[in-house]
């Protein structure tokens, strides 16, 4: 599925997606349950890190391989707003990497996603989902040059697919000419296409309110 760049602005303050997309997807699938503003409910995100960089001897960005490693945050959600909760994931996440989280618990989530595998009832309603939302740490930036005209490629997508264990949702992000625009994969038949439908865009109205908001507030 995608969502396409069309849709959403090309502000710059929409398209920190580690900080921005994942409460928005938080806060849309709290609002779907209809819950009480009082009663909260814990999501978890992956942060995947390419770890090329921190390599010894440092490995190129385009150096072929996956070379990732995951941050796993949970958070407590309830009525609030976008940007209090991006700031609070945010928090949460750069924390993690400053204690050096992406290796040091390495081997405990390997085991963890093991287990899950073995025995899938240790995961909500057995359905091997062991987060809500997985996203890259780091965009990836295309600008469309003439080249791409002068081959006829209109478009294009890249994602990886993880079999058994894994989130409801992986987000895919591109910066594609100033633009966000994100590749949405989900396991089927778990999760239908319109209800991820229905998420995703629910998570892009909360995204352009929140920006609206914001702008409206630092207006002078």
């Amino acid at each position: 599925m995608r969502s396409p760049s069309h849709l959403l602005p090309s502000d710059p303050e929409i398209l920190g997606q580690e900080t921005k997309v994942p409460p928005a997807g938080m806060m849309a699938s709290w609002t779907s349950k209809g819950l009480p503003n009082y009663q909260r409910e814990k999501y978890a995100v992956v942060t995947l890190v390419d770890c090329r960089s921190l390599l010894d001897p440092v490995l190129p960005s385009n150096h072929a391989g996956f070379y990732h490693s995951a941050i796993l945050n949970t958070h407590d959600v309830c009525e609030e707003t976008l940007w209090e909760l991006a700031k609070r994931s945010y928090t949460s996440f750069v924390n993690a990497m400053n204690c050096n989280k992406h290796f040091s618990d390495m081997s405990d989530l390997n085991y963890l996603m093991c287990k899950a595998i073995d025995n899938p009832g240790l995961t909500p309603s057995s359905s091997l989902r062991t987060a809500l939302i997985s996203v890259f740490e780091d965009p990836v930036f295309v600008d469309s040059g003439e080249t791409d005209g002068e081959i006829g490629l209109e478009d294009f997508v890249g994602c990886a697919s993880a079999h058994g264990v894994g989130p409801s949702l992986a987000l895919f992000d591109t910066i594609r000419n100033g633009k966000l625009d994100c590749a949405c994969i989900y396991p089927w038949p778990l999760h239908s296409r319109e209800q991820i439908e229905g998420l995703v865009d629910h998570m892009k109205r909360i995204l352009v309110e929140g920006c609206s908001s914001e702008n409206q507030q630092t207006e002078p």
